[in-house]
């Protein structure tokens, strides 16, 4: 009876050689994966054709770890060979952000960067995109100089910048930078771009954040990456927005009825027409904006794509401005050779038509014009005044016209 245990004990303990070969999940084997019996410091690293031979007993616990796959542990049963397969570890994308020509987590960025995703931007009616962000991010400040449609958007990152760099903060859409100057009549440099197309915007604030762009990178940087397709079932989106703009307060000028009475309490010469009219009421008007975007995107396990067709027709409430902005964008990303090679296209197309008013001189002369002028002769037609120039004619007359077509690839 003592020799049978003690042959049993013996039998328990005995460790052989346990073989197999680690593949990836697309059955190509894995060369350097790490192989560990657990509980026993000693280990190894699988060859060229991702083989493995080492010691171990049944019932023991086999870990095979690789940076960027998910770690494995396989219990010894028998001692058959083993195949094992191991898989991608993917990580959160809200773990991300953008950073430079990479990405990083969240946790490993020593720089001052922050990351503003789709589910998070501003909603209603956005006719550019630095509006999907504005007030979102401490130390960004998003201003407008006008209300002139397609007008600059004054950007700055943590106060002014420099006397001879200015404060215009440099842009980069899906990698390829932008030069932050106008682009024909719009004189918003990211007008060209549809809002509804950007899947996220990250700002980097300071000099460690902002290396690898050099100078130019000196006011901050700010990264917009465009919507790219995923993989599964084919997706089709519509939106569409509309809206109204007026004037939020009138300048306050003296009416017909003041203007009289004023001018013959000073002593001054009256010349009156019999007209009461409001100068500002006729050069400006109840604006209508609208936007309009299809989406097409998808994919396959090698192929995934989106595409985008937007129309956005913003009017100003100065009569005669308007903005007329259609816009195209394709994603394309190839995986091809087994994901060792992958190709991404970015192409985006656009046509922008601006019209602009003699802003300066019409807003001039509407707000010194004597308001007992009348706006119109007996047959409709703008007055013709000896003394000044009628703005409803300058309105006629003058044209401002701009057809802008920009493509980025």
């Amino acid at each position: 009876m003592l020799f049978f245990l003690t042959v049993f004990s013996v039998a328990a303990w005995a460790q052989t050689e346990v073989t197999g070969v680690v593949l990836d999940d697309a059955n190509f084997p894995l060369p350097g994966v790490n192989v560990l019996v657990k509980g026993n410091k000693k280990g190894i690293v699988t060859d060229l054709d991702g083989r493995f031979s080492i010691k171990a007993s049944v019932g023991d616990v086999i870990e095979f770890s690789y940076i960027g796959l998910a770690t494995q542990e396989v219990t010894i049963k028998n001692y058959n060979k083993l195949d094992i397969k191991l898989q991608v570890n993917a990580m959160q994308l809200e773990d991300l952000v953008v950073v430079g020509y990479g990405s990083k987590r969240k946790r490993d960025v020593t720089g001052a960067v922050t990351s503003v995703k789709s589910d998070a931007f501003n909603r209603g009616i956005v006719t550019s995109p630095e509006q999907l962000i504005q007030g979102k991010v401490s130390g960004v400040n998003i201003t407008s100089a006008s209300g002139e449609p397609g007008s600059n958007q004054a950007i700055s990152i943590r106060g002014q910048g420099g006397v001879r760099t200015g404060s215009t903060p440099l842009f980069v859409i899906d990698g390829f930078a932008l030069d932050n100057s106008s682009t024909g009549g719009a004189t918003n440099p990211l007008s060209f771009i549809n809002a509804d197309d950007i899947e996220s915007i990250d700002v980097l604030k300071d000099a460690s954040a902002t290396a690898i762009y050099g100078s130019r990178g000196a006011n901050g940087v700010i990264l917009i990456t465009t919507k790219r397709g995923k993989k599964g079932q084919s997706k089709v989106t519509y939106s569409t927005s509309l809206g109204t703009s007026n004037m939020a307060k009138e300048i306050p000028v003296y009416s017909a009825d003041a203007f009289r009475a004023k001018v013959v309490e000073i002593g001054g010469q009256l010349i009156d027409l019999g007209g009461s009219t409001n100068w500002q009421k006729e050069i400006t008007r109840t604006a209508f904006s609208q936007n309009h975007n299809l989406n097409l995107s998808g994919g396959a396990d090698n192929l995934t794509y989106f595409a985008s067709v937007g129309h956005q027709d913003q009017q100003g409430i100065l009569k005669n401005s308007e903005l007329k902005k259609i816009s195209g964008r394709i994603n394309l990303t190839q995986k091809l050779l087994n994901n060792r090679l992958k190709i991404d296209l970015n192409l985006n197309a656009t046509n922008t038509k601006s019209e602009r008013p003699t802003i300066e001189s019409l807003i001039g002369t509407a707000l010194s014009l004597n308001p007992t002028y009348p706006a119109y002769d007996e047959n409709g037609a703008p007055s013709i005044f000896a003394d000044v120039f009628n703005p409803l004619i300058r309105l006629d007359l003058y044209e401002d016209l701009t057809n802008t077509n920009r493509i980025t690839a």
